[in-house]
């Protein structure tokens, strides 16, 4: 499944910028980053599993989620270790990272992209977010590349 950039509504997307909720293509990203100093701060994710980031904390695992509250990537590992602890953390709201764009206020959602902020309470939907975390490897168990 292609993604088509959000500026140009042309070319593929490369990349999702986390600040602008985008996904932009190559030469969108230039233009939009590039144009000022804050802007280029912005974190920015490949859209593609061969460029998956490494996790924010341990720097060591591939990064599968991306919390919003924290603005970090995070694998398995770490996002459970950080956000099981309190409830406040357990709201954070926290992304697959699929290569696939989600947007923030979508009523459904599917089940691989389930809002952990909405689950609160919901023993249902703890337990598919239970699932889904299960299912993702650990760092010993992925191949190295």
């Amino acid at each position: 499944m292609k993604i088509q950039c959000d500026v140009c509504e042309a070319a593929e997307a490369e990349v999702v910028c986390c600040a602008d909720e985008a996904a932009l293509c190559g030469g969108c990203d230039l233009k939009v980053h590039a144009g000022n100093k804050l802007a280029t701060k912005h974190q920015r994710l490949p859209l593609y599993p061969s460029a998956m980031p490494k996790c924010d904390v341990c720097q060591e695992a591939l990064g599968w989620f991306f919390c919003l509250e924290d603005r970090a990537v995070l694998c398995r590992k770490c996002d459970i270790a950080t956000h099981k602890g309190s409830c406040s953390q357990f709201s954070h709201q926290r992304l697959l990272l699929t290569g696939i764009r989600v947007g923030l206020g979508a009523k459904v959602t599917p089940l691989h992209m389930v809002d952990v902020s909405e689950a609160k309470g919901n023993k249902q939907h703890v337990s598919e977010w239970s699932r889904i975390l299960e299912s993702v490897p650990l760092p010993s168990q992925q191949t190295r590349q």
